[in-house]
């Protein structure tokens, strides 16, 4: 046998895959977390009374753009899995980082026309599509299998860093002049547009995660959908979004309604972001040593917990409930490409994952719409919160019961069998 071929057969170590790629974890990082995917989840919220003062827009019209960008990467995930399963990641997700930067400068120009400032929203979802982790995850599957749970947990984790600086750095900004700070998120995407083109790797590699390789594309995915593990995880990532994606949305809007000053409001906000890090690289460890899906169910049970005691306490609680719409947000996109990777072959994960990932923005997106509806009838996010609660149980058990994998191989989707690596 070849060196190469023991190269492609043998994984290094956890060490030596950091050491090997850094450069790429650190591009994957920083795109995912300035990415269309992140950074309007953080933002979206906190423009959402600047824009009411000045424009008098509802806040129930303002709560469905979200819902309007999800379904945007909704419909064009699988396209960019497709895209860079073919061509790579870097040139489609730079271009994407550079057309979002361009979107917030517009943005920032806007008038008092509602239709405007939608036309310009779609149209920067439509070209920064590539700048969600479906493209930035694959960097990672390809160069890490020993330590794959750690390095997406770090790589995912830049979005708490941004969920924590925007509403602490950028959130006053905004409330001062939120004109002025689309421009600076335009300039920071710009900047980290270059040092994702500077550090993204130009080529792609085959290791022994990438083993073994089935052929065909539309058909693999056809076998995929049919099986029960498909929908069950299907499933799963739409309960746990639409039991997320409304309160991160209406937390801030949440707190100011109850008298909670916007600084202390901003303050709260931010433990989201903390609590996101944490549960990222927890998580990341935890499921490279555990069975992946029963360490996501117990993070969304405490989730849960932290959300039930915002309702029981009120205000005085509302860090708890941070901390749970942070841990629940840290383990989803994480848990997602993990289980992906490891249910799956590497020739279909952006197929597979693009789909998932659609599934999970369906409901991240529709979600903030649907607690503002339910706000408007009763007056208060009583029901939401506890309609949350329920969902997050849901994913939960899901997960806890999922299926093992078949050892560290990927799965035969014809049969659902193991498939081995060829001998040597």
């Amino acid at each position: 046998m070849s060196a190469a071929s023991h190269d492609v057969l043998t994984p290094p170590g956890a060490i030596d895959e950091f050491r090997r790629s850094w450069a790429a974890l650190t591009a994957v990082t920083v795109g995912i977390a300035i990415g269309v995917g992140v950074l309007p989840t953080y933002v979206n919220g906190l423009v959402i009374p600047e824009l009411e003062a000045e424009f008098g827009w509802s806040r129930t019209a303002l709560s469905a753009l979200p819902l309007i960008g999800s379904l945007i990467i909704v419909a064009t995930a699988p396209v960019v899995g497709v895209v860079v399963d073919r061509f790579g990641v870097r040139i489609p997700a730079v271009s994407s980082l550079v057309a979002f930067a361009a979107g917030y400068f517009l943005l920032a120009y806007s008038n008092s026309s509602f239709g405007q400032y939608l036309l310009m929203f779609i149209v920067m979802y439509l070209l920064a599509a590539a700048s969600t982790a479906v493209a930035f995850t694959r960097t990672i599957n390809e160069r890490y299998d020993r330590a794959r749970g750690l390095a997406l947990g770090i790589a995912l984790s830049g979005a708490g860093v941004v969920g924590f600086l925007v509403p602490s750095v950028v959130g006053p900004v905004i409330a001062d002049n939120w004109r002025t700070g689309y421009r600076i998120l335009a300039v920071v995407i710009l900047v980290c547009a270059v040092v994702v083109a500077a550090l993204m790797p130009r080529r792609t590699v085959k290791t022994a995660a990438a083993l073994p390789r089935h052929p065909g594309g539309r058909g693999l995915v056809l076998e995929i959908i049919r099986q029960p593990r498909f929908w069950r995880l299907a499933i799963a990532f739409l309960a746990l979004a639409l039991a997320v994606g409304g309160m991160l949305q209406h937390l801030f809007p949440m707190l100011r309604d109850a008298g909670v000053s916007a600084s202390a409001a901003a303050r709260t906000a931010s433990l989201v972001g903390v609590a996101v890090i944490i549960a990222r690289i927890v998580v990341g460890l935890l499921v490279d040593r555990f069975f992946a899906p029963r360490v996501a169910a117990l993070v969304l049970v405490v989730s849960a917990a932290g959300y039930v005691a915002l309702l029981a306490g009120g205000p005085a609680f509302a860090a708890f409930a941070g901390i749970g719409v942070g841990l629940a947000s840290g383990a989803e996109v994480d848990i997602i490409g993990n289980l992906t990777s490891r249910y799956y072959a590497i020739e279909s994960y952006g197929r597979v994952f693009g789909i998932f990932y659609a599934t999970f923005f369906l409901g991240f997106g529709s979600s903030p719409l649907l607690v503002a509806w339910l706000h408007s009838l009763t007056s208060d996010y009583t029901l939401p919160i506890v309609i949350s609660v329920a969902l997050m149980l849901v994913a939960a058990a899901l997960l806890f019961t999922a299926p093992r994998f078949p050892g560290e191989a990927p799965v035969d989707v014809t049969n659902d069998a193991t498939v081995l690596p060829s001998a040597p």
